[in-house]
């Protein structure tokens, strides 16, 4: 597509940027990159990024100043293919994963990513959430999705990582409309406890405390054990649970917890409040409702806006800060713009009884919606 640079100021939202940049052609450039910090500019996992970015496509220019507060970013052609890299143990691999599956269906060649580093860490998203509810949603734009796969063939815990993770996407020409405005009942729950380079026994105290929350709520629950020993445990010692809740209509929702990176100051977090965080974290996203997991709302955002020239509809939850600033960005490289109803209006007139009302979870969902601007991967080898 190609156009005008764009400029924009700080740390924040990083990774959109770069993605939309590359996605639309347009050159970006960020300043004021933690300028007023103790350590200012772009951090290492960042400057990672830029790199598997850089590798990905053909012909990107990366400029940064001496200071690192500044980045001066010109998109080549996204060629994908097959390609391995050591992302740190900074950040989860999720971090790197996100922009990875939205510019994948745009490739030349399909993508192959050998990814390494961090699987799980607390106040992240894990590798483990990227595979159920992300990839539901990519489902549903991406007709040919035989070559779609994330596997953790290796898991890795802060604060050594250790771990390593195979993302294979398929290509295609155009992403399809997609319409979900309804999210379905809750049928069943699953999990799995996770354990790395510790007892196994940790791991059934996880699932008791984490069944002694759900089973009021469901009989269907059923949760296995990971564990994991020798290369494949990674380089730290660690546990967690990782829980999907899936509806009627296909949807998955997602909580999960995990204990304390080891060496991190502070008490150790025993594995009954593990277990007793994860369901938690599962019930409030079951209560935010919607059509798909609150973490894939910018999967699902971007998607609708490069989709054919026809509309997509989408029950949200509530819209998440990194939704929002994610439609903010679409706007600002695709020019395109979503309409947003509020749900609670639009069920006023149906009536329904109070009983029902009542097990409708949050009353601030949004039903979005958008024209697609017909974005076609023009990179394709064949069409």
């Amino acid at each position: 597509m190609g156009g005008e640079e764009l400029i924009f100021e700080g740390c924040n939202f990083f990774r959109q940027r770069l993605t939309f940049s590359v996605l639309s052609g347009r050159p970006v450039t960020i300043q004021n990159i933690r300028k007023d910090d103790d350590a200012p500019g772009i951090k290492d996992f960042e400057a990672k990024l830029l790199s598997l970015l850089e590798r990905i496509t053909n012909g990107t220019r990366v400029e940064i100043n001496s200071t690192g507060t500044e980045v001066r970013f010109r998109p080549g052609i996204i060629i994908g293919g097959v390609l391995t890299m050591d992302c740190g143990s900074d950040r989860c691999l999720s971090y790197f994963l996100e922009p990875m599956i939205i510019i994948s269906p745009f490739c030349k060649n399909a993508m192959t990513l050998k990814l390494k580093g961090v699987t799980n860490a607390s106040n992240e998203i894990s590798v483990d959430a990227i595979k159920s509810t992300w990839l539901t949603v990519y489902n549903k734009f991406v007709l040919n999705d035989e070559k779609l796969e994330l596997k953790i063939s290796a898991r890795g815990l802060k604060p050594a990582g250790g771990g390593c993770i195979l993302f294979s996407a398929p290509i295609v020409k155009t992403l399809r409309p997609v319409q979900r405005p309804k999210s379905g009942k809750i049928c069943k729950i699953r999990g799995q406890a996770y354990v790395t380079k510790v007892t196994p026994s940790l791991a059934y105290r996880m699932i008791d405390a984490a069944k002694k929350m759900l089973h009021g709520y469901i009989s269907d629950v059923y949760i296995t054990v990971d564990q994991r020993k020798g290369d494949a445990g990674g380089n730290s010692p660690g546990y967690g649970l990782f829980l999907t809740a899936e509806t009627t209509e296909g949807v998955v929702y997602h909580g999960e917890a995990i204990s304390k990176p080891k060496g991190e100051a502070g008490d150790p977090i025993v594995p009954e409040d593990v277990g007793t965080n994860a369901a938690s974290a599962l019930l409030e996203e079951i209560c935010r409702g919607g059509c798909l997991d609150s973490s894939a709302q910018t999967l699902a955002c971007a998607f609708m806006a490069l989709g054919q020239k026809d509309v997509s509809k989408f029950l949200f939850g509530p819209l998440t800060v990194y939704s929002v600033h994610t439609l903010r960005h679409l706007k600002s490289f695709f020019e395109v713009q979503f309409k947003i109803d509020e749900w609670s209006r639009l069920k006023a007139g149906d009536g329904k009884e109070e009983e029902d009302v009542l097990r409708i979870g949050s009353e601030q969902k949004a039903m979005v919606t958008a024209m697609g601007i017909g974005f076609s991967n023009l990179n394709k080898t064949v069409l």
